[in-house]
């Protein structure tokens, strides 16, 4: 085989090969919704909708991002319709995936905020997330989320 002859076979198993990415997409890499969760003291166990101004949700704006306050300092963040259970028009299936960030918000006691879990696998996008004051202890705080696929 002549260096012409495989370099030739290299370039259409290579185009062959990038094809098949081509075919499926994926979700590639996008905001799937932020929220601040601007309520630190909400009552427990009540959902609350974040402050509009300041969130986004891929499939209905900001409509559909809830926050609710489980404990002191902790808090479970829902987004409708952004997991990878369903696609946006309602078929097929991404599955579990994607990436988390939050930060504490504010200067009175926004210490520290972390992600204690996060779901996708379903048809929203849910997160558990934990914020602690200077010494370490649970405490209610503001704070924002990003969630990323």
């Amino acid at each position: 085989m002549n260096k012409l002859t495989a370099a030739l076979v290299f370039v259409l198993l290579l185009g062959g090969w990038a094809s098949a990415s081509v075919a499926d997409p994926g979700r590639g890499s996008s905001v799937q919704c932020y929220v601040w969760a601007n309520d630190p003291s909400s009552a427990i166990g009540v959902a609350y909708t974040p402050s509009t101004l300041y969130s986004y949700n891929a499939v209905g704006r900001s409509a559909g991002n809830t926050v609710t306050r489980t404990a002191t300092g902790v808090y479970s963040v829902t987004c409708k319709g952004v997991g990878g259970g369903a696609l946006f028009g309602g078929s097929g299936t991404w599955g579990p995936g994607g990436h988390v960030q939050v930060t504490a918000y504010g200067s009175e006691d926004a210490d520290f905020c972390k992600v204690q879990s996060w779901a996708t696998g379903g048809p929203d996008f849910t997160a558990t997330v934990r914020c602690y004051n200077r010494a370490g202890a649970l405490s209610d705080n503001r704070f924002d989320l990003l969630f990323v696929w």
